[in-house]
């Protein structure tokens, strides 16, 4: 009896080492790590037993579960590149769609390991240990319990933070391969579980609904004589949004002179063109989280800590400016000149409702700057999916994600003229500036370039296009400009760092307007909004709380006067704007969070 309860003590290691030795992780684990990990395989093997009472049944199951879920982690990184996250069990539907696509080819590891699960298996099943009588089970089960519930409060209150143990975003492959999948999955729900905001639930989503459709319906009614749906009025057959990468003017953070204006064309737009500032989520890096925003209204302030939406929140039938379009007879493309595995675009992108995407393997043979495709050559592939329609009537969204600026501005190439450079006291100083700013003036001149073949073209075209984040160059360059060291700015103004110019441009005649600063999850609203479409209950809610809060950020928010507000001001009751951020907070959580969503605050689809 001791030495099978020994041995069955020694199962969940056995199971660790079986599991990463089929993902080829086994030797990258450093041992602090590995005993996390096998930590974990004890808690899931004593819940397992605790409920079953036997070890006989117990343990033949959680070993089998975690040999099938180590091969499907070996085969659908091998495929997509990518582990398997816990929310990926909602795209299993997907999944099989594409699974004829991969060719499935069993390893030597997988054989060897599958011949330690039945040895396992078989062990259990000839030398069970049962605890016996009705009491002793119960007493059993609920000491496993709170053994199950002790260890996952200690670790996610003590020993996260402790240890400092989180998912490398950018790179999640690196994390599974250094922590191991069962910690790395453990983690991970630090990021993908958010807890209810006080006040919440469906019901109250259900009246913030009820409340902006009656709103909706006074509105229109209101408009009395007015033909809201005029002949006159036009509607774009092309909606072209562009979020190009690290596109900025570094002048909102301080005043400084170049040799030249790099952003000519960009600054002499006027008619037909709304411009101002967008406040993204994000500084020099991270652009999905810029992304996420624009196209789904949903803040990343609402997200958990260090959350990167396109890894763990952007689930299948997510609802966004996509499908509002999509349901309104617009084909959906999205572009980016890179691969489509960069931020899970690939797996986001058809969780979103995109119809298709072109990523690098389609700009083959197009215009190289520096290492990047350029701005030039982007809009030349996006113009030849416009030409590529069989109707010129055929509606089309497309999404155009750049990246001719992206960061790495500190080396020389021999395809990039620099043209542009600081003069005066900052002359030389600052040479990733330098770059960066000659950039600039290409992607304006790229967009000289797009807008002129548009102006010539006879369908309605409406073009968009916004910064990601500013750069990371020098720190010292902001500091010189502002004249104020980062440390010591106030959360108020540190507003600065995040806005990027925007714009939205027709080929028809529409009103131009200077909006000024505004958040990005509005963007998309807007861009509805002029675009004479329908929105959905969500939408129209935003274009109402940006008339209280035209910036709403991770670190706070900005009023119609530009007074500041903090999080935590506006999360007291006493604030008179309290109770439309909650509401917003709601919906986000409902939205994102609540496996019950109201599809008709979020979507233009009925079920009837």
């Amino acid at each position: 009896m001791f030495i099978t309860t020994v041995i069955m003590l020694l199962i969940p290691c056995a199971s660790y080492i079986l599991f990463e030795y089929v993902t080829g992780n086994l030797l990258t684990i450093p041992l602090s790590m590995a005993v996390l990990n096998i930590g974990w395989i004890y808690i899931i093997y004593l819940a397992v037993i605790a409920v079953s009472g036997s070890t006989r049944i117990g343990i033949p199951l959680t070993t089998v579960f975690l040999y099938i879920v180590s091969v499907a982690e070996y085969l659908v990184t091998g495929f997509r590149g990518r582990p398997i996250m816990i929310w990926d069990v909602l795209a299993l539907r997907t999944a099989m769609s594409v699974a004829g696509n991969y060719e499935f080819v069993f390893t030597k590891e997988m054989y060897l390991a599958c011949l330690g699960v039945q040895v396992i298996c078989l062990f259990a099943l000839l030398f069970p240990i049962r605890v016996k009588g009705r009491n002793k089970r119960l007493v059993f089960a609920g000491g496993g319990t709170g053994v199950v519930l002790s260890f996952i409060l200690w670790f996610y209150s003590c020993l996260i933070p402790y240890k400092g143990l989180e998912i490398n975003m950018w790179e999640v492959n690196e994390t599974y391969q250094e922590y191991g999948y069962v910690l790395s999955t453990a983690v991970s729900f630090n990021y993908a579980v958010k807890k209810k905001p006080k006040g919440y639930s469906f019901a109250k989503v259900k009246q913030i609904y009820d409340t902006v459709k009656a709103d909706n319906q006074v509105l229109l009614a209101s408009a009395g004589d007015v033909d809201v749906e005029s002949e006159d009025k036009i509607t774009p057959v092309n909606i072209i949004c562009i979020m190009n990468e690290s596109f900025s003017d570094l002048k909102v953070a301080g005043n400084f002179k170049t040799n030249q204006e790099y952003f000519p064309f960009l600054n002499s737009l006027k008619e037909n063109t709304v411009k101002g500032s967008l406040t993204v989520p994000v500084f020099g890096s991270l652009t999905s989280n810029s992304e996420f925003e624009f196209l789904t209204g949903d803040s990343i302030s609402q997200l958990p800590a260090n959350s990167i939406a396109y890894q763990f929140n952007v689930k299948p039938n997510t609802y966004s400016l996509v499908s509002t379009l999509k349901s309104q007879g617009y084909d959906t493309v999205a572009m980016h000149p890179y691969p489509k595995e960069n931020w899970n675009r690939q797996e986001c992108y058809r969780n979103l409702g995109f119809d298709e995407f072109l990523d690098i393997e389609d700009y083959e043979g197009s215009e190289l700057l520096r290492n990047y495709i350029s701005d030039r050559a982007d809009y030349e592939k996006l113009i030849e999916r416009v030409e590529s329609k069989e109707n010129p009537e055929e509606k089309l969204f497309l999404f155009n994600v750049t990246m001719q600026n992206h960061g790495g501005y500190d080396t020389l190439f021999d395809d990039f003229d620099q043209d542009v450079w600081l003069t005066g006291s900052l002359k030389g100083k600052y040479p990733k500036a330098d770059q960066y700013l000659s950039l600039m003036k290409r992607s304006d001149e790229a967009l000289e370039y797009l807008i002129s073949y548009f102006e010539q073209s006879s369908e309605p075209t409406m073009i968009v296009l916004f910064g990601d984040h500013q750069p990371s160059v020098e720190d010292e360059f902001f500091d010189d400009i502002s004249g104020t060291p980062s440390s010591l700015v106030k959360n108020e103004d540190r507003m600065m760092w995040y806005q990027t110019p925007f714009l939205i441009w027709t080929n028809y005649e529409t009103q131009a307007e200077e909006k000024g600063e505004m958040g990005a999850i509005y963007l998309s609203s807007e861009v509805l909004k002029r675009a004479g479409v329908t929105m959905t209950p969500y939408q129209q809610f935003l274009l109402k709380m940006e008339e209280a809060f035209p910036v709403v950020h991770p670190i706070g928010c900005l009023d119609q006067e530009g007074n500041y507000y903090s999080w935590e001001a506006l999360n007291n009751p006493e604030n008179p704007h309290s109770e439309l951020i909650k509401n917003y907070e709601y919906l986000v959580y409902n939205h994102i969070f609540d496996g019950k969503k109201l599809k008709e605050m979020f979507s233009l689809e009925t079920d009837n």
